[in-house]
């Protein structure tokens, strides 16, 4: 039987058994920007018994390793497959529903503007930033910080290093700037609870902003605590 530690970083738990993100979402446990926090700082952040936490999260572990269920452990990877996966898979989502939530916000706010003006409107506001400020931070990503990374890799160059140390600085700052949005959204939606009068459409708004967080938070667990640690 393996088992995982109060003591251990919230990003190599979540490297190392990736199904703890959701326990982790449930009790707002940010190990995405914070992934450095052990856990046991987490959760004194929070009401919760440390015991009965770390031995419902090994339960789960071990269960998990029992399945036999597939999964990559991304620490043992070359970093420019993480990279590539990273772009395939998070990148490409990301630009992809934020194009669908910018119609469907501005859709929503347009049609229920009496129902909840002040609300609407800041959500509204706060979306077009996030959507801005993370279209923006991916196409540096793709065209700067990864290909600075993969020539690192092949050339061991210490130029190009000190060069990637100062760019990643910028690049977490973003992540944590990224992560404040989010926290203002969902603080602003209570927390995404639909109001009786939540037509189709806002519906999805709010289903999709929700999806929009939970893959942001995996993506850049995997930026922080794998691939930035990988240089």
């Amino acid at each position: 039987m393996k088992n995982l530690r109060l003591e251990q970083k919230l990003g190599d738990i979540v490297s190392e058994y990736p199904g703890a993100a959701r326990k982790f979402n449930e009790y707002g446990i940010d190990y995405c920007c914070h992934g450095n926090r052990s856990l046991i700082e987490a959760l004194s952040d929070i009401d919760v018994n440390n015991n009965e936490f770390i031995n419902s999260l090994n339960k789960d572990y071990n269960d998990f390793l029992n399945s036999n269920e597939v999964y990559v452990d991304w620490r043992k990877e070359d970093p420019r497959d993480l990279m590539n996966h990273i772009v395939e898979v998070h990148h490409n989502f990301t630009f992809n529903i934020l194009k669908e939530l910018d119609e469907l916000i501005l859709k929503v706010t347009r049609v229920h503007y009496k129902h909840a003006p002040e609300q609407l409107l800041v959500v509204h506001k706060l979306f077009g930033e996030l959507k801005i400020d993370l279209e923006e931070h991916l196409t540096k990503e793709e065209n700067d910080l990864f290909p600075m990374i993969a020539e690192y890799v092949e050339t061991k160059d210490l130029k190009t290093r000190d060069k990637i140390f100062e760019y990643i600085g910028i690049i977490e700052s973003e992540h944590r700037g990224a992560g404040h949005i989010l926290q203002d959204l969902y603080r602003e939606t209570n927390g995404y609870k639909l109001p009786d009068w939540a037509c189709t459409s806002f519906k999805l708004v709010y289903m999709k902003l929700q999806e929009l967080e939970k893959d942001l938070y995996v993506h850049i667990h995997k930026e922080n605590s794998i691939l930035f640690e990988m240089i």
